[in-house]
């Protein structure tokens, strides 16, 4: 892989890494308090955790 394509990819990982946390926290803050949640609203912000735990590992595994 070029140093230009590199340095673009450790800047797109840089870019989303703070969206991608804000989104995980905000999931977890609600999870928090997940019995004033219905099932399905806790089961969403569950999917929400998951998936973005997944996406921010992809991320750490590119470059």
């Amino acid at each position: 892989m070029s140093q230009d394509a590199e340095g673009r990819l450790r800047q797109l990982r840089h870019d989303l890494a703070n969206p991608l946390a804000a989104i995980l926290a905000e999931a977890q803050l609600q999870l928090l308090n997940e019995a004033a949640l219905s099932d399905e609203v806790a089961r969403s912000f569950r999917d929400i955790e998951r998936v973005s735990r997944r996406m921010r590992e992809i991320m750490q595994t590119v470059v």
